[in-house]
């Protein structure tokens, strides 16, 4: 087991991340696809159908008939089955974001009660029921504070880019911000008495408790993900574009349709797998953030000092 309060620095922050993927990422990704995977198939499902919808109505119109008009035309006659769609669509996105990220902070709770990874996805998905009403309330605050926060943090980023040099350190700021509403719902979901403005003070505060080596942990880390993001990116785009070249050598053909399905699932799949690893490295930067947590956790409230001394006073004579 990884012992969760500990005052770390910056190298420690990095070794006890990959240590924790290293030792328990089986079991995490394990519950993470369990627990998600039913709403995120879902979205994938109506992602497909929007996907087949759109070669139909676009490419059957403009390669089968000439008809540029094709998608508005059709928008026009189903408005109220788009409108429909597009609702069920944007309801079931926001559940697959919700679930994602509350997933890190449920986790860790667990892991902290039964001191490891000794537990089940019924218990994750217990929890995040349990936690409905919180997470409510999360969302909603979250809103009202991201208008004066992204106000500040927005102005603050447009001074660093003009500055040049301070470019590369944007990703620092948006580091900070990221990790102040994920530390504000750990708290949120682990404490029984505080309120949630009283979370959010309570993770402005750890923002800035050692905050350099902290804060550039959190950045390398999100930088090294961001890169592994791109590369992902990169190799998706060369294989579209190559995919693209062999299906438009002749696209005003008839012929040429039965290709332009084969280029739309070579997308759709693509498309799917970048998904797939955005959410997966997502929840990875998460995880970072928790053992940063843990750590400032430790060095405001001194837990696992305390827990020491009470378990030699209670130790039998």
């Amino acid at each position: 087991m990884l012992q969760l309060y500990k005052s770390r620095d910056f190298g420690l922050i990095f070794k006890d991340t990959f240590g924790f993927l290293k030792t328990h990422g089986k079991h995490f990704f394990k519950n993470y696809i369990t627990v998600n995977g039913i709403f995120i198939l879902i979205l994938v499902t109506m992602t497909y159908m929007f996907y087949k919808g759109y070669e139909d109505i676009v490419m059957g119109g403009y390669v089968g008939n000439n008809n540029f008009n094709a998608l508005e035309n059709y928008l026009n006659e189903n408005a109220g089955s788009v409108l429909l769609y597009g609702s069920i669509y944007i309801i079931v996105g926001i559940i697959v974001g919700v679930l994602n990220y509350a997933f890190v902070p449920i986790y860790f709770k667990l892991y902290e009660k039964h001191k490891g990874a000794n537990f089940a996805s019924k218990e994750i998905v217990d929890e995040l029921i349990g936690n409905i009403s919180k997470l409510t309330i999360f969302i909603l605050v979250s809103i009202l504070i991201a208008i004066p926060l992204f106000i500040v943090v927005g102005i603050i980023g447009l001074l660093m880019a003009i500055t040049l040099i301070g470019i590369p350190f944007l990703i620092f700021l948006g580091a900070l911000v990221s990790f102040f509403y994920h530390s504000t719902l750990m708290e949120y979901i682990k404490s029984d008495k505080k309120g949630i403005f009283e979370c959010f003070g309570y993770s402005l505060n750890l923002c800035f408790k050692k905050f350099f080596p902290s804060l550039g942990a959190m950045g390398i880390f999100m930088l090294i993900v961001g890169i592994a993001q791109s590369v992902f990116s990169i190799a998706q785009l060369i294989i579209m574009m190559s995919a693209g070249v062999m299906s438009l050598e002749n696209p005003n053909s008839l012929s040429e349709i039965d290709q332009w399905s084969t280029l739309f699932v070579i997308l759709f799949i693509l498309q799917i797998l970048s998904y797939l690893f955005n959410l997966l490295t997502a929840a990875v930067i998460q995880m970072n953030q928790a053992i940063v947590y843990y750590s400032l956790k430790e060095e405001i409230e001194n837990i696992n000092t305390q827990n020491t001394i009470e378990q030699i006073g209670s130790a039998p004579d």
